[in-house]
């Protein structure tokens, strides 16, 4: 009986030891597998870089002078003409011209400007995912950590 006692303690111990060592093993295993990689991108720094925002920059300001230039010489047209009638008409065909320009450049910038930012977008995801990055947030959501991708994603972006 006492054999038996023995016997039954050295083999719980045994198991117990087993069991601690497995959940040793596992607990690293697991350290390796939650080691996350992260990287930070100054979102502000790419889009000010980007010769594509540059460009749109460009066509903005472009546009902007042909409204104003737009607007001077509907001016001084409703100036010349001397009956109020055709005043009144010439001044409301100009203003359906003029909303009617201002709604395309409007339109053409949104749309350019949403090309732009899928580009960036795109850029950032295919180097996060050749680098096997977990996670890019950018450096403003970010006080402390992860690797900054800023550089690279300025020169991939066109």
């Amino acid at each position: 009986m006492k054999n038996s006692k023995y016997t039954l303690l050295i083999c719980a111990i045994t198991l117990t030891s087993a069991l601690a060592i497995q959940n040793c093993a596992l607990a690293s295993d697991n350290d390796t597998v939650q080691t996350k990689k992260y990287a930070v991108v100054d979102v502000k720094k790419v889009v000010n870089n980007a010769k594509s925002v540059k460009t749109l920059k460009e066509e903005r300001q472009e546009q902007k002078e042909a409204v104003e230039q737009f607007i001077k010489d509907g001016n001084a047209q409703i100036k010349a003409e001397k009956d109020k009638k055709k005043q009144t008409e010439l001044r409301s065909k100009l203003n359906n011209d003029l909303k009617y320009m201002t709604q395309t450049y409007e339109k053409r910038y949104k749309e350019n400007l949403l090309k732009v930012n899928k580009e960036i977008l795109t850029e950032i995801s295919e180097i996060g995912k050749a680098k096997h990055y977990d996670l890019i947030l950018t450096t403003d959501a970010v006080l402390y950590g992860g690797e900054d991708i800023t550089k690279e994603v300025i020169k991939e972006v066109k």
